[in-house]
């Protein structure tokens, strides 16, 4: 691999693991605070699994039919008008509720953060100036949101090391123990919000035509991005559980404001308090950057807008404003949007790709350079998973 090729692969990975941590990080301890740490680590296994495996799924179909084509595309070529109809509402609803989260996240946190500086700042206006950051760079162009999150990636995994060496003392084995019988119901509720913490599939297309000089890295590129999210949570959830009794964890998890709450709630003195505000903007910060890009190429797509910087800013404007009016009239609903997105997501990641796959592996003249692992078993597997995460979420809500 060239150094060039090494460079926007690496670049491309962190694009996609960047738009996964920043929901992760934030959720993960607030819905796992009734599981327990074992459970959510077999969750998490399994999950990485299936994440690599729809993704490439959806790089087989998009490779089939027109390399970085939208999912709309993709699914009308091969679903009819089923196809249509989800393939048009998933990536809406998926996005929309995603950046609505990040926003709600993103502005409580930089809300503490500037209160602290200038007393009365508004929330609303912290939440604006956060899209307002992420929008700049992906109104001007993917090379910018790649160079851009590659400095937000590594400041926040300088800060998570930091914060990690920071909790370090004070984490205990028998926090991390959980005492009560676990509740399926539990393990349920977690489900789909752990699997929205590897949901980078919306961001696959911009990868595509960002790498269409060397799709055969696309795989590559896949697995890291899901390997980074997985060592990344696996140690933040240790280092959370291993501090917080699970009394207190159980009670963030149902307060307002939890994610400030959280962090709060973890810091020991005023310079770790610091640190952990820093990274949990930063994760943040990365996600949306990787989803606001996918949903921006997405909407340009839909609306025929052309590569010119008015249009751009067209398609901004559509992207940002609603999800910004979202988290400012839901101002609480960072987990609840996460775990609503998770059924736009497995609609979007797995279900319309593992359909599409099996039917143009269905099709006698059928022929692709690239061919994800696994025959019918496994896509059936695949698609079963899609639907338990659906129903989980629904089943969690009840």
């Amino acid at each position: 691999m060239s150094e060039p090729s090494r460079s926007t692969v690496i670049g491309s990975a962190l694009i996609l693991a960047g738009t996964a941590i920043g929901a992760g990080m934030l959720a993960l301890p607030l819905v796992s605070a009734s599981t327990g740490l074992m459970p959510v680590m077999v969750i998490f296994a399994v999950t990485a699994f299936f994440a690599v495996i729809s993704a490439l799924y959806a790089f087989e179909a998009n490779v089939a039919i027109k390399p970085g084509c939208n999912l709309y595309t993709m699914a009308s070529s091969t679903l009819g008008r089923i196809g249509k109809v989800f393939s048009a509402i998933a990536p809406l609803g998926l996005f929309y509720a995603l950046m609505s989260a990040y926003f709600s996240g993103g502005g409580s946190l930089l809300a503490q953060y500037v209160q602290s500086v200038v007393p009365g700042a508004s929330s609303e206006l912290c939440v604006m100036f956060f899209a307002l950051i992420a929008g700049a760079f992906v109104c001007y162009s993917t090379r910018a949101v790649d160079l851009v999150n590659r400095i937000f990636f590594t400041l926040m995994i300088v800060t998570f090391i930091l914060a990690l060496i920071s909790l370090a003392p004070s984490v205990r084995y028998e926090s991390m123990i959980h005492t009560a019988r676990v509740e399926y119901l539990s393990v349920l509720a977690a489900l789909p919000v752990i699997f929205t913490s590897f949901g980078y599939h919306g961001g696959i297309p911009s990868i595509i035509i960002y790498q269409k000089k060397q799709l055969q890295h696309i795989p590559l590129i896949f697995l890291l991005a899901t390997l980074i999210p997985l060592a990344v949570y696996t140690l933040w959830l240790m280092a959370v559980m291993g501090v917080l009794p699970e009394g207190l964890l159980l009670q963030i998890s149902q307060s307002s404001g939890a994610t400030a709450y959280l962090i709060s709630a973890l810091s020991n003195d005023k310079n770790v308090h610091t640190i952990l505000h820093l990274f949990s903007d930063l994760a943040l910060l990365t996600s949306v950057l990787g989803v606001a890009l996918g949903l921006f190429d997405y909407l340009a797509n839909l609306l025929q807008r052309a590569d010119t910087r008015i249009h751009r800013l067209q398609t901004a404007l559509v992207t940002f404003i609603p999800p910004v009016i979202i988290a400012i009239i839901y101002p609480d609903g960072f987990v609840a949007a996460l775990g609503y997105a998770a059924v736009a997501l497995a609609i979007l990641a797995i279900l319309l790709p593992t359909a599409m796959v099996y039917v143009l592996r269905k099709q006698a003249a059928y022929e692709n350079p690239f061919r994800a692992p696994g025959g019918t078993v496994l896509m059936s597997t695949c698609f079963v998973f899609g639907c338990i995460i659906i129903l989980s979420q629904f089943i969690s809500r009840l």
